[in-house]
């Protein structure tokens, strides 16, 4: 490990300060720490996930008192301290220990480096290197109790397999994930990966870890809080889903109290990691209020004001502490600006926070067209609103001040066991299906739980997987349920996952819409499908009918989770496939039906079989037409500079066309035509297409007298020859799986 001695650096600059500050005094903070990034860090920040943004010439500074007239020493790393990399180190993040006598913090010495964890002892000042430059990142370190640390990186947890780090879903960005180690850097474990990135942890006074998940998932791109217990087991959503949330994401989540953190609210992307501020209660539970007003505020779940809100996302409340603070991507006003981060002081219903707040248009759109940036300075804010200078060096951005006071540790929360069937490998299931707060299924309707692997571009898939906003994904298998509602599999560790609880045809009856993902031997099982998670689900006799009849073994090598048989029982992916043969995946599942039982009809001829639709610029006139076309050759679709390209004419015809995207380079088209979208994904039961084929049961067994819906089967009704049941369920299983183009199978560059 390399040791830095460092000495003792004092600044000039001394900080601005107003009255009303005793509130330090009251708390007993003698002094803050601030870390200091210098103004070009605007460049390149505005995806809240960023991480490898660097800007040298950061650095550590303690505020002692943090008035007006205190002092300011520089922490690290001045020329003095550390040499050749006084200016060229930058800092992102750091955290303070329990005992308010160590600082970790990521920095990068370099622009040839990568971010490296390091620790500060304060009363030494020597600074210890705890991961090396191993071609990864670390960052996002905080302290947990029993003397370890808690970090994200972009190392993989399966790169001795040979298996590629995910990569996220836009900029295509290697992902972060979890880890931990011990405060002298040893015996490092990384946990279960998320499909992207995860990000701001933060320690919660019952011992589990907070922090900010990138969920994406077809319409899904957000990021939420999730609680992860420290060795990254028992992974639980928080807050911002089920109806909970107020803004796109939330990040820099700090706990003010037990069950009750404060936030960061702001869109994913273009306001420079900064939003407004939200007072979230997790759900514990509420004293009797007898005040309406207050019950309208958001703490309160449906103006209920005398409820015992158990802790879980469904029954998460809220207070917005900045109402005029946007929380989406556009620019703040003047005097209103955006809050970068908070740290509370004080406990109160509006508790004083200490806060790092930069004044007018804060987001890099309006403020890269003014070529301006953004200033971030330190701020107490009351609990009347009122924002009184701290501390603001204009020639930094100052950012997560911090008091530097001793704390009171969290609890140690002892590793999760083993699930008792495959240490290598994850149980998991639910103990009744038909348990549920968003979704209703008829007793005896859910024949079984698909189970659905993501990844994303790192397979060798081009930058987007077709016309709809899934990424890739490959069936591993589907557990059946059993009479009591129960189903069990073992899956493999550390991979996302997605469930879909479906009927006798195949479908899906429900999509979750989050991944999951389990570290070796975890047990990831669930009272029901998204059951109340405050509630207790009771087994009699004691044990599942799925767990003792064994669970369905899933547990497969990742180069056998790819189709290289399309029958139901052997099916992973749905490849779509082309007319070429020679093309990755040849022709595939899908085009192969396409071409035996369909084309012969609908060739991309105008008429009843073949309708179009038009995209049309109104500005230029300029339009092209699409019509109804099953062949596999590839098709560029758009008017302008608006083009999609690289799929074939029946994927555009099926998937339909993605005017989001287009309209994003031209604003001004329009469609127009009577061609429908044929599959929604996700949904196959109410997607035109398979309601057309018309599905007989497939599962347990297929009788070809029970269909799925009332009607002709198509093509049957036309002459032609009906789908098998294989074919009916690649379908079936295609559009379930988000309408993909770009599968395991037809990857260019798929890695194996």
């Amino acid at each position: 490990m390399k040791r830095i001695t460092l000495a003792v650096g004092i600044s000039l600059l001394m900080a601005c300060g107003s009255s009303g500050q005793d509130i330090f005094e009251s708390e007993g903070i003698e002094s803050i720490v601030i870390l200091q990034r210098p103004v070009s860090a605007s460049g390149g920040m505005g995806d809240i996930f960023q991480y490898t943004s660097y800007y040298p010439g950061a650095r550590l500074i303690r505020l002692s008192p943090p008035t007006a007239d205190g002092a300011v020493e520089v922490l690290c790393c001045d020329e003095t301290q550390v040499g050749e990399f006084a200016d060229t180190m930058d800092i992102s993040w750091y955290d303070v220990s329990f005992d308010a006598t160590k600082i970790v913090f990521s920095a990068k010495l370099s622009s040839d480096q990568r971010y490296a964890l390091f620790v500060l002892d304060l009363a030494s000042r020597e600074v210890t290197q705890l991961t090396g430059d191993q071609g990864v990142d670390y960052v996002y370190p905080i302290f947990l109790a029993g003397g370890k640390i808690f970090f994200m990186t972009n190392d993989n947890v399966q790169a001795d397999e040979g298996v590629p780090q995910f990569r996220d879903e836009y900029e295509r960005r290697v992902t972060t994930q979890v880890g931990t180690m011990n405060e002298d850097g040893t015996e490092m474990v990384l946990g279960a990966r998320n499909l992207s990135h995860r990000v701001y942890p933060t320690a919660l006074s019952d011992g589990r870890v907070l922090l900010t998940q990138w969920d994406h998932l077809g319409e899904m791109n957000a990021g939420h809080l999730v609680i992860m217990n420290p060795d990254m087991t028992v992974v639980r959503e928080a807050y911002g889903k089920e109806g909970t949330g107020v803004a796109n994401s939330y990040l820099k989540a700090v706990e003010v109290a037990p069950g009750r953190i404060v936030t960061v609210a702001t869109s994913r992307n273009r306001t420079l990691q900064s939003g407004a501020l939200v007072d979230v209660r997790l759900g514990e539970s509420y004293p009797c209020n007898d005040d309406p007003a207050k019950a309208q505020s958001g703490l309160f779940k449906d103006g209920d004001v005398c409820a015992d809100r158990r802790m879980a996302e469904a029954n998460a409340g809220y207070q917005i502490l900045t109402p005029l603070v946007p929380r989406g991507e556009g620019p703040s006003e003047f005097t209103v600006g955006r809050y970068y981060d908070a740290y509370p002081l004080t406990r109160a219903d509006k508790p004083t926070l200490l806060v790092s707040w930069a004044d007018g248009p804060v987001d890099d759109m309006t403020l890269g067209e003014a070529g301006l940036t953004p200033d971030f300075g330190i701020y107490l804010l009351d609990a009347d609103g009122k924002r009184r200078p701290v501390f603001n060096d204009p020639t930094y951005w100052d950012v997560f001040a911090k008091p530097l006071v001793a704390r009171t540790p969290p609890k140690v929360i002892e590793p999760s066991g083993s699930n008792g069937f495959a240490d290598d490998a994850v149980l998991l299931g639910s103990m009744n299906v038909y348990e549920s707060t968003i979704e209703h299924f008829e007793p005896g309707s859910v024949y079984g739980v698909r189970i659905l692997e993501g990844f994303s571009s790192e397979e060798g898939v081009p930058r987007k997987f077709g016309l709809t906003r899934h990424e890739g994904s490959a069936q591993l298998g589907i557990a059946p349920v059993f009479p009591d509602g129960s189903w069990a599999a073992i899956i493999p560790a550390n991979i996302p996952v997605h469930q879909q609880p479906i009927d006798k045809f195949g479908m899906a009856l429900a999509s979750e819409p989050i991944w999951i993902s389990g570290n070796p031997g975890e047990s990831r099982f669930c009272g029901g499908c998204h059951e109340d998670r405050a509630g207790t689900t009771v087994i009699q006799p004691g044990i599942t009918q799925a767990v003792a009849a064994g669970p369905i073994d899933m547990n497969l090598p990742r180069e056998l989770r790819r189709s290289t048989d399309y029958s139901i029982d052997k099916i992973r992916g749905a490849a779509w496939g082309e007319d070429d043969p020679a093309a990755p995946g040849g022709l595939g599942a899908l085009q192969a039906i396409f071409n035996a039982k369909c084309v012969s009809c609908h060739d991309g001829t105008p008429g009843p079989a073949n309708k179009s639709i038009t995209i049309m610029d109104t500005e230029t006139g300029d339009m092209q037409t699409i019509t109804f076309d099953l062949r596999g050759h590839k098709v560029d679709y758009g008017v302008g500079e608006a083009i999609m390209s690289g799929y074939s004419a029946s994927h555009l015809s099926i998937a339909g066309p993605d005017m989001m995207e287009l309209e994003r380079d031209n604003p001004n088209l329009v469609l127009m035509g009577d061609m429908p979208v044929y599959a929604i994904p996700n949904q196959a039961r109410n997607s035109i297409l398979i309601q057309k084929l018309n599905p007989p049961q497939l599962f347990p067994t297929v009788d070809t007298n029970v269909r799925a819906f009332d009607g002709p089967i198509h093509p049957v009704d036309v002459g032609g020859e009906e789908l098998t049941p294989d074919e009916y369920y690649a379908l079936i299983l295609a559009i379930d799986s988000g309408v993909q183009f770009y599968t395991r199978e037809t990857a260019p560059g798929a890695q194996y």
